[in-house]
C-alpha cells in the first residue's frame, strides 16, 4: 500500500465495480480516496497502521467540517473492504476508528402557506413563467430531487392516472403521484414547452428548447424563493423536506413516504418524523395551559 501508483489502479476498480451509483457519489468517493492517497505519498516512508490512519484523520479535521470527516471515513472504510475482500489488505483499520459525534441538524421547512405564497407570485402569462411554476409544482407535489426533475422526460408523465416515473439516486425507478392542480399546471406549460426538435424528450428545457441544467432548476427556484420573500436559507431541496413533513402531519405512514422520496432504508426517512415531533410541542407549548 506503500505505492500511490498501485493505490490509483485499486481506486479505479473500486469506482468501476460501484458504477451504479450516481455521479455525484462517485465523484465523493474519488475525491475522499484521492485525500487518503496524497497523504500516503507525504508518509510514503511509514507502514499503513492505526495510528496513521488516525494521524490522516487529526489533520484532516483541520481542513475539513465533522460532517465530512464522517463521509470521508465511510468512504475509505468502503473502499478498506474492498481491498479485504480482494485481498490486497489482511484486514480494514477503518473498522477501528471511531466516527465523529454530529448533532442533528433538523432541515428547513417551509409551510403550507410559504410553499402556496411561492407557487402564487410566478406569473403564467409567458412560458418561462409557465414552466418555472410547473418546476416548483412538481417537485413539491412529488418530493422530488432537483436531479430527478432535471432528467424527467414528457413521455414520463402520465396525465391520465396523474404520474410519473422517476429516475432517481443508484441509478433506481420509482413510481410518484401528483394531484389535479399539479396536473393542470404541468399540462399547461405541455402544451406551451417548446423543444429544439421533435426528437427532444426532456420536459423542461431552457429558452433555446434544450433540457434545463440542475444549476439553472436550483437558481430558478432561488429566484422565486427571494421574490416571495421566503426564509433566505430555503433552497430546492427544501421543496422535497416540505412534502415529506406536511406528508407525516397529515398522518402518512411512514414507510409511504420512504416509497414516495425514493429512499432505501427508513432511516433516512425518520428525520420527517423528528420534524413532526418538534411541530406538535411547539403546538402543545404555545396551546396547552399546563405547559
Amino acid at each position: 500500500m506503500r505505492n500511490n501508483n498501485k493505490m490509483i489502479k485499486l481506486q479505479n476498480l473500486y469506482l468501476e465495480e460501484n458504477y451504479n451509483l450516481s455521479i455525484y457519489t462517485l465523484r465523493n468517493k474519488k475525491n475522499d480516496i484521492d485525500k487518503f492517497i496524497n497523504f500516503m505519498g507525504i508518509n510514503k516512508n511509514k507502514n499503513l497502521s492505526l495510528d496513521l490512519l488516525r494521524k490522516f484523520l487529526s489533520e484532516s479535521n483541520e481542513i475539513y467540517s465533522k460532517k465530512s470527516i464522517l463521509r470521508i471515513i465511510s468512504n475509505l472504510k468502503s473502499f478498506f473492504d474492498y481491498l479485504v475482500k480482494n485481498s490486497f489488505l489482511e484486514n480494514n483499520l477503518f473498522n477501528e476508528i471511531n466516527n465523529p459525534k454530529i448533532e442533528k441538524n433538523l432541515p428547513n421547512i417551509a409551510t403550507i402557506n410559504e410553499i402556496d405564497k411561492l407557487i402564487d407570485i410566478i406569473s403564467e402569462s409567458n412560458k418561462l413563467g409557465t414552466r418555472d411554476r410547473a418546476i416548483i409544482e412538481l417537485i413539491y407535489a412529488a418530493g422530488l430531487r432537483v436531479s430527478e426533475a432535471q432528467s424527467i422526460n414528457l413521455e414520463d408523465i402520465d396525465f391520465e392516472i396523474n404520474q410519473a416515473i422517476i429516475f432517481g439516486k443508484g441509478k433506481k425507478y420509482r413510481s410518484v403521484i401528483f394531484g389535479d392542480k399539479t396536473k393542470i399546471v404541468l399540462r399547461n406549460y405541455a402544451k406551451k414547452r417548446n423543444p429544439i426538435n421533435e426528437k427532444t424528450k426532456a420536459f423542461f428545457l431552457n429558452n433555446k428548447g434544450e433540457r434545463l441544467s440542475i444549476r439553472t432548476i436550483q437558481h430558478i427556484v432561488k429566484k422565486h424563493m427571494k421574490a416571495a420573500g421566503l426564509n433566505p436559507d430555503f433552497h430546492t431541496h427544501t421543496l422535497r423536506h416540505s412534502f415529506a413533513t406536511h406528508l407525516m402531519d397529515g398522518g402518512a405512514d411512514l414507510r409511504v413516504v420512504q416509497e414516495l422520496l425514493g429512499h432505501s432504508s427508513p432511516k433516512t426517512t425518520e428525520i420527517y418524523t423528528h420534524i413532526s415531533v418538534e411541530k406538535s410541542r411547539e403546538i402543545y407549548t404555545k396551546a396547552h395551559p399546563k405547559a
